[in-house]
């Protein structure tokens, strides 16, 4: 059984790209699709009666928040920002369609005018149309970002990623190569165009790029920003050595790297450590619980990725609680607790109908589970 590993955050841990169809007015004036590259979840203040859906959905609990903002949809005096969360709620529940439908609701209630709320709802939409395999509308979109916006790095890093999906490598390399001449010196953004061509199957020309970066920077990359490009690249021992020299040894990036090192590295007891450690002195960060997890999972320590995973789930603000609920059934399987297992999934499914690997799983728990009754 397949475990969710790393960082699976909800919304851009997939290559978000969009598309969406702003009204006819709009269009006219500007002659483009606008959208716009962002990733924060709530940045506009949503109208009294909505605070509970948005703690909702930063807690992960998209089904609630589904349920909240439907009910706000005809009476709230701000129409198009409930129905953005709407659909942010509905893409963490993977409900795509629904989600597009919801997110084109709001741009139907936007100013005459397309502003940062407007860029960033075609965001989100871009993303529904991405996942459901609407390339070329989404490469529209971003045709249109990259004509107004050429100086909009990110921009060319979601075209990019669209023309990987269309096998345009091509067209890929060339918006991927814009994007880091525009910002040569963001590390971050140079890993995530590593992640989408990792993702979508590019992954030796992923590693061209940071291994140029590392090339061109040799003499001025401290080494924290070493240790991580090289840990992408695949250069784990020089990650290692690097990271291990970073000046902050509590700093929660370099525990989570240098521990991900080890794990590749195949040490899973000094990634333990290195979680473990971590944890003594802050527990405020759940994706070090669900690494710790995985490691005694892989070292067959059940009961101890069990209790990691459910402590993991006990953080507020949890921005990995689909992976560790997946976890925590992934341990109770291995622990042959099937019926429980069973119970856990069909909750799980609950909370996130759109994953299609889990319904499959749930169908093997359920016979399990029955077996187990039997006897």
């Amino acid at each position: 059984m397949a475990m969710h590993c790393g960082n699976y955050s909800f919304p851009r841990q997939v290559p978000c790209v969009k598309m969406m169809t702003m009204r006819v007015s709009r269009i006219a004036t500007t002659a483009l699709l606008l959208s716009l590259v962002m990733t924060g979840c709530a940045s506009h203040t949503e109208e009294e009666g909505s605070y509970t859906a948005m703690s909702l959905l930063e807690s992960g609990d998209y089904a609630a928040a589904v349920e909240s903002l439907k009910s706000q949809t005809k009476t709230s005096p701000d129409k198009e920002a409930t129905f953005r969360s709407l659909g942010i709620a509905y893409m963490g529940l993977g409900q795509y369609d629904q989600a597009a439908a919801a997110l084109e609701q709001a741009l139907q209630h936007a100013g005459a005018i397309p502003g940062s709320m407007e860029y960033d709802i075609n965001d989100y939409l871009g993303t529904c149309y991405y996942k459901l395999g609407e390339y070329e509308k989404a490469q529209g979109v971003y045709d249109a970002i990259c004509t107004l916006r050429p100086r909009d790095a990110a921009a060319y890093v979601s075209r990019g990623t669209v023309r990987i999906a269309m096998d345009d490598t091509d067209g890929m390399d060339e918006d991927f190569q814009k994007a880091i001449a525009l910002d040569p010196d963001n590390y971050d953004r140079i890993i995530e165009i590593f992640k989408k061509t990792d993702e979508n199957g590019c992954t030796e020309i992923g590693k061209g790029y940071l291994e140029k970066v590392l090339k061109d920077n040799a003499d001025t990359l401290d080494n924290y920003n070493k240790g991580r490009l090289s840990y992408y690249a695949g250069d784990y021992e020089t990650a290692k050595s690097c990271l291990e020299q970073t000046e902050n040894q509590k700093d929660y990036n370099v525990v989570i790297l240098l521990g991900r090192t080890y794990e590749a590295l195949g040490d899973y007891n000094y990634a333990t450590s290195v979680y473990q450690t971590f944890l003594e002195s802050d527990t405020s960060h759940a994706e070090v619980y669900n690494q710790l997890g995985m490691c005694e999972l892989a070292m067959g320590d059940y009961q101890s990725a069990l209790s990691a995973f459910e402590s993991g789930l006990s953080v507020e603000n949890n921005d990995v609680k689909q992976s560790l609920s997946f976890n925590e059934i992934v341990a109770y399987e291995y622990l042959g607790e099937f019926q429980k297992a069973s119970v856990l999934m069909d909750e799980y499914l609950k909370n996130y109908p759109g994953d299609e690997s889990a319904k499959r799983e749930s169908v093997f728990l359920s016979s399990r589970s029955s077996k187990a009754q039997d006897t």
